[in-house]
């Protein structure tokens, strides 16, 4: 009997002592995915912890709109699943320009709450979903109760259910008032929107620090607070994958009048939330920039050395700053004048050694550039793996100064898994190093030729050009006029796209070429652009082996500029499982994609279109919140864009074959 009573007792204290001991719950993070935009098969599913799809209409009785783009719902539950990563139904968004008169009929009629709640549920159970969020912008004094009433009903019927239920709130403090207490109780967690505040400073780390300090004040707990943040950039709406593209520099958070979040600036926020709540919200998935320059690769990599997953380990392919080294030898470090400021390793010299441990997602050949710097040059860099073989190696040249950086490259193979990588001086009369960025060599392929750096030409001459970034153009075009490019190594072959930045005042036609023309790639229409230095971008998608080769661009008609031309890995390459039936109207779509230019962009009161016929095409003109704001048939090669306010759109277009162009355009 005292053994038993013992037994007892002791349980008893472990019971307390195990309940006083807070769980160590996962790091949300979590993406909004629209139904207009985003692709399911795409997305990064082993950085995220929920998606919500974005968005369901509520009707001002409970009822529900039907849902747009089933499909791409369904295939995004089965995908999620089958990666461990919840997904949540988003109620919502930018009704009515911020007056969501449904949600207060809804909220302020027991009837319409009740019904609303039971036709959530339905509709939660119909998709497999594993919960709802509400994205009521916003509740008022006057509404307070209403959503509360609301939260309380939903809360009562999901959670009896083993569903979850989630809110989007205003970042600062002014819409804080409006949601009760008793709303709060209700809700699994909430998704603070610290973003949209003035531009271009829309959305800082202090909006963030005094958005989560509110809702700590008001006594929620870490547990039930998400950071919201944006891949965006304000004003404008523009995403942060386009302001990259056009030139904005990743590590920053300002271009060109645009406020954004960079990636260092959201790799403080992670840190911010990791401290203060217990994750991140995106909106949206879609503005996400591919390859090393991810923002949600760079939430990652925090999130694997904050959680202790995998160590300290650096996701790879992925950036590593380089003083983050796990163990080093004879190295020391300095602030650094480059772009995203911080640190660099200096007294980089012969024998000394920087490790990094990392976590290689899938075995393959990787891209590594290296950010350096040196007064005298003659460093030789070299890349081991933790049995000292020589992965790589690569020269450093005298770049003009300690601080005075440049990119340099070459690849590796790496196997899959953690590993720990060795980045060694073999010899050096001293380099500084900022950062190596590892991508995935095919996958992330890219390289720009600037048109006026031709190794031989034919008949063209070079001009100052106002195009973004300056510099200068080929100019004075004419039919049979040429210009050679050489070394252009394909890692892989596959289908990649060829982009040309060109200007012309009536139009014409480029083709490029391989091998002083043994290869032909074929020609591309150039519209009508408004002037010699008003720019646009024309590309095709072509079938190139892997190799290296010599590239040419000719004329065949006359009458245009030309400042620089790209050749990328095409997003088409990696379709899989499809269908030689869906491959074909995939390669159609791409076709017509690639064909139609939009002009002028910015647009006032319409935009014209130079490509394929659209007689006949339905479209719909969508706001930055994917409200449908405009809709009709094309008639004429243009959209009435008249009764529309200035802003960021979307155009979407199906055409009578099914065939579907989806375009933005900015309105002033």
């Amino acid at each position: 009997m005292k053994t038993s009573t013992f037994l007892k007792n002791a349980l008893a204290a472990l019971v307390l002592l195990l309940a006083s001991v807070p769980a160590v719950a996962q790091f949300r993070v979590i993406g909004y995915l629209p139904s207009w935009t985003g692709d399911v098969s795409t997305l990064q599913y082993d950085k995220l912890t929920h998606i919500n799809y974005a968005f369901l209409l509520p009707n001002a009785d409970g009822t529900l709109r039907p849902i747009e783009n089933p499909a791409k719902l369904q295939s995004l539950v089965a995908t999620a699943h089958s990666r461990g990563v919840k997904v949540l139904i988003s109620v919502g968004g930018w009704m009515n320009n911020g007056n969501p008169t449904e949600f207060a009929s809804i909220g302020n009629n027991a009837t319409y709450t009740r019904n609303f709640a039971t036709n959530l549920v339905s509709f939660a159970s119909q998709y497999s979903l594993d919960g709802v969020d509400i994205d009521w912008e916003h509740p008022t004094n006057s509404t307070a109760n209403g959503y509360a009433n609301l939260m309380q009903e939903l809360g009562t019927q999901l959670h009896s259910r083993g569903k979850l239920l989630t809110t989007a709130v205003a970042g600062g403090t002014w819409a804080g008032p409006s949601i009760l207490d008793r709303a709060l109780s209700a809700l699994d967690f909430i998704n603070v929107m610290a973003y949209d505040d003035a531009a271009p400073a829309h959305s800082t780390y202090a909006l963030a620090s005094q958005s989560l300090s509110y809702w700590r004040g008001r006594g929620l707990p870490a547990g039930k607070l998400v950071l919201g943040v944006p891949f965006y950039g304000q004003a404008g709406g523009e995403t942060y994958a386009s302001l990259v593209a056009r030139g904005a520099d990743p590590y920053a958070d300002l271009f060109q009048g645009i406020g954004y979040n960079g990636i260092t600036t959201i790799k403080s926020k992670t840190n911010l939330a990791f401290d203060q709540g217990s994750g991140l919200m995106i909106w949206q998935l879609g503005g996400d920039a591919a390859g090393p320059y991810s923002l949600l690769s760079a939430i990652n990599q925090v999130v694997l050395q904050r959680s202790g997953t995998g160590g300290t380990a650096q996701a790879l392919p992925g950036k590593i700053e380089a003083e983050n080294f796990s163990a080093q030898q004879g190295t020391d470090k300095e602030p650094t004048t480059d772009a995203g400021g911080g640190q660099n390793v200096d007294w980089f010299e012969t024998g000394d050694w920087l490790e990094y441990a990392v976590s290689v997602a899938a075995a393959g050949t990787y891209k590594v550039e290296f950010r350096v710097a040196s007064a005298n040059g003659g460093a030789t860099l070299q890349l081991r793996n933790s049995s000292g073989t020589v992965l790589g190696s690569i020269n450093v040249g005298n770049t003009g100064g300690w601080q005075s950086w440049q990119t340099i490259s070459t690849t590796v193979t790496l196997p899959a898994g953690q590993q720990t990588l060795r980045l060694y001086a073999s010899s050096s009369t001293g380099c500084n190093i900022n950062w190596l960025n590892f991508t995935n060599a095919a996958a992330s392929f890219s390289v720009t030729f600037q048109a006026e750096s031709y190794s031989s030409m034919s008949g063209v001459q070079v001009e100052a050009t106002t195009d973004a970034g300056g510099g200068q153009n080929v100019g004075y075009i004419d039919a049979g006029d040429w210009m050679a490019y050489g070394n252009l190594s394909i890692p892989g072959t596959g289908q990649y796209l060829i982009e040309y930045r060109v200007a012309s005042p009536g139009g014409g036609t480029v083709s490029s070429d391989l091998n002083a023309g043994a290869i032909q790639l074929g020609n591309t229409a150039i519209p009508a652009t408004g002037g010699w230095q008003s720019w646009t971008t024309v590309s095709r998608t072509v079938t190139l082996n892997a190799g290296t080769y010599s590239f040419g661009v000719y004329a065949q008609t006359g009458g245009w500029n030309l400042n620089w031309v790209r050749i990328s890995r095409s997003t088409a390459a990696a379709r899989t499982g499809s269908t030689p039936a869906s491959v074909a109207l995939a390669d159609a779509e791409a076709q017509h994609t690639e064909q139609l230019s939009m002009f002028p962009n910015p647009a006032t009161d319409r935009i014209l279109m130079q490509g394929p016929e659209l007689t006949g095409s339905t479209y719909q003109v969508l706001d930055a919140y994917g409200t449908v704001r405009s809709t009709g048939t094309i008639s004429r090669q243009e959209i009435d864009l008249s009764g529309l306010p200035a802003g960021v759109y979307t155009v979407r277009i199906v055409t009578p074959q099914q065939q579907k162009i989806t375009r933005q355009l900015i309105k002033q």
